[in-house]
């Protein structure tokens, strides 16, 4: 978990940094109403989701929040107890007993974890122009499913006796020899690995252009600078092995005849940068009905450091025993760093798009203020690492009671998560508000295909 904590530390000191990016991202009341956030978004969290919604008649002007944080962890191998011990006892690593059985459950199972959080947003209203908004944020996602023989070669090493034939002992090695190898690609074919870090500095503009006694236009552009902290794309499928990578966070040792890129091991310094965009309308029906559509995070990233290639080759000898960690970030540096595994060459630099979505969605207010219920779908414009699996939908509601209690719920599916319900509670004071939110209280209840997660925020004011 120590990388887990180091990108956070990374966030904090550099701002003043869904599998699987969280649709809401660090918005904790998105969360508990199932991540319907494309027309509820409103200030400085619609940056991101959809600018327009800046444009949005509220009762404040200017918008303040300090450290909200969304997190998820996902495994359709790992049992409830299981995920918990990771996340919150940080008790990842595993015995020599526990690594056959492990590698046995991780066969076409996945995992995925994510981390979104916004050390700093804030909007504010200019008079006769417009709404103005500028946030930092940290995201960090990662996804693992391992096919063909990959779960056994990760998690047993050399002592995946189904395909290693004998185990020679030396004074200074153990290591294994397999007499009818097979290739990478053969090995792992199914697996898809990806890793992206990065965090971001957004500024957006949002207003309302049509007007009129029925029907509201409003329109909003977002703009962001990007720094990557760490990128990794590994596939094997149909017999091809595609792989790039450039990993900074210190997850890998290199030295100049490696690859050509620029060496660091400064887990602060980007390995990449680039620039992003966002484009959003929401239109307003009278006074209930809110519809809504966004192009988010158009763009590029360039790639010009610990730069690697990653390698098709025929895996005969192994002398490495398996990882010993279910840590994502411990397996990721485990494998990386023994060279039997990963095979690579360097590049000089590379460009990569960002995790490019279409969102649109629609809310309802019913009686009165006291209830609002929405729909939202994602929808994957690519396929890069931090990039949906598959089209994304959540449903859900908020009911005000007593002014200032708001609790919500709803469900979600999709984008490499099963069914979740979610649910939340914000306190509203006005000009004070504060909440926390579950992506899933399902888990509460069920032992298998655990996600557990959390989203807060206690410092958000509004004047």
């Amino acid at each position: 978990m120590k990388k887990h904590l180091l990108l956070f530390l990374l966030i904090t000191a550099g701002c003043c940094l869904q599998v699987f990016s969280q649709i809401e991202e660090s918005s904790f009341g998105a969360t508990g109403r199932g991540g319907t956030s494309t027309t509820f978004a409103t200030d400085y969290q619609a940056i991101g989701i959809n600018p327009a919604n800046l444009g949005f008649d509220n009762k404040y002007g200017i918008a303040l929040g300090i450290g909200e944080v969304g997190y998820s962890f996902y495994s359709e191998a790992l049992l409830r107890d299981d995920v918990r011990d990771i996340v919150f006892n940080h008790i990842d690593s595993i015995t020599p007993e526990q690594e056959e059985v492990l590698a046995q459950a991780f066969i076409e199972s996945g995992m995925a974890t994510n981390l979104d959080i916004m050390p700093m947003g804030l909007s504010f209203r200019v008079p006769k122009f417009g709404t103005l908004g500028i946030s930092a944020k940290i995201n960090s996602t990662y996804r693992s499913k391992f096919g063909g023989e990959a779960a056994h070669i990760i998690f047993e090493g050399y002592n995946y006796e189904e395909y290693f034939d004998t185990i020679i002992v030396t004074a200074t090695d153990v290591y294994a020899v397999a007499y009818e190898p097979l290739s990478l690609s053969q090995l792992f074919d199914g697996t898809d690995i990806s890793l992206n870090a990065k965090s971001e500095v957004n500024l957006a503009y949002g207003n309302r252009f049509v007007n009129t006694e029925k029907l509201d236009i409003f329109a909003g552009l977002g703009v962001k600078y990007i720094m990557s902290h760490a990128y990794m794309s590994f596939v094997a499928e149909d017999g091809k092995i595609t792989g790039i990578s450039a990993l900074g966070l210190d997850l890998v040792d290199l030295d100049h005849f490696e690859t050509p890129s620029e060496i660091t091991t400064n887990p602060y310094q980007p390995v990449g940068k680039g620039w992003g965009f966002d484009f959003g309308v929401s239109v307003k029906v009278g006074e209930t009905l809110t519809l809504g559509a966004a192009l988010t995070d158009i763009g590029k990233v360039k790639y010009d450091a610990n730069v690697l290639q990653l390698n098709d080759y025929v895996l005969d000898t192994l002398s490495f025993s398996g990882v010993s960690s279910t840590d994502p970030m411990d397996i990721l540096e485990q494998i990386l760093h023994n060279e039997n595994i990963i095979s690579y060459s360097g590049l000089a630099s590379f460009e990569e798009n960002l995790p490019t979505n279409f969102r649109i969605g629609g809310s309802l207010k019913l009686l009165g203020e006291m209830l609002d219920v929405g729909v939202d779908a994602v929808f994957p414009m690519n396929d890069v690492a931090g990039s949906y699996t598959a089209p994304v939908l959540g449903l859900g509601g908020q009911v005000r009671l007593f002014k200032f209690i708001k609790p919500s719920a709803g469900i979600s599916a999709g984008g490499g998560y099963e069914f979740n319900v979610p649910a939340g509670l914000t306190f509203d004071f006005t000009i004070w508000e504060a909440g926390i939110a579950s992506r899933d209280i399902l888990t509460l209840f069920g032992e298998k295909r655990p996600t557990v997660s959390f989203a807060f925020g206690f410092l958000r004011f509004k004047i």
